[in-house]
């Protein structure tokens, strides 16, 4: 439905230059009925790494007031949400109480050493995708960030790095996750490191069964 504040360029930015060292491994089982699933996978080179995290969960809609595009929906554990739909959400009169909303969440991270990468240049890009008139109300909406770090120190017992971000900006991160870990063995100061960070949601509805 409407857009995520989550999905906001400068805040993404923030997440970009830390996601690595955030904790890896499988998420705790959730008491909320959110499913969530991990992977990860590295090169055959062990010069780039990558990470998803998917999380889903299913509700179902218990009001909804076309006139104020108001939509009562209540989740697997019976904690209830109002959202209101904005004018980008096609074909709303479809929408019937019973009806089961599915809302996945994506959000990964991508490095990969590259010797011709820009170090000044941030790009952010926008991608937006909604069902066509007169189908099922579903629609995605998502950010890409790439951005290049400059390695300048690289301990890899500890499993740490020191980096100078696009902005100038120097960080020191403890790299967690197993994935990342493989490519810190192959980094060296002065290394080019160029890094996508990506989010997007997604929102499809199916009608109620009989």
């Amino acid at each position: 439905m409407n857009k995520p504040a989550s999905l906001i360029a400068p805040l993404v930015l923030g997440l970009l230059l830390s996601a690595c060292a955030t904790d890896g491994g499988q998420a705790k089982p959730s008491t909320t009925g959110v499913k969530t699933e991990n992977t990860g996978a590295v090169s055959g080179m062990g010069n780039a790494a990558a990470t998803l995290t998917v999380s889903q969960v299913t509700a179902t809609v218990e009001s909804i007031d076309l006139a104020t595009r108001m939509v009562g929906i209540v989740g697997p554990e019976g904690n209830s949400l109002v959202l209101q739909a904005g004018e980008q959400v096609r074909n709303l009169d479809q929408v019937r109480v019973g009806d089961k909303v599915t809302i996945e969440y994506y959000e990964g991270l991508a490095a990969a050493i590259n010797p011709s990468a820009s170090r000044n240049e941030v790009k952010v890009a926008e991608a937006l995708v909604r069902s066509a008139t007169g189908e099922r109300p579903a629609g995605a909406a998502g950010d890409v960030i790439t951005a290049t770090v400059t390695i300048e120190y690289v301990d890899t017992l500890r499993h740490v790095v020191r980096f100078k971000g696009p902005l100038g900006k120097t960080r020191v991160v403890k790299v967690m996750k197993p994935e990342f870990r493989t490519l810190l063995k192959n980094l060296n100061p002065g290394d080019l490191v160029e890094l996508t960070y990506f989010e997007a949601l997604a929102v499809s509805v199916q009608p109620a069964r009989n």
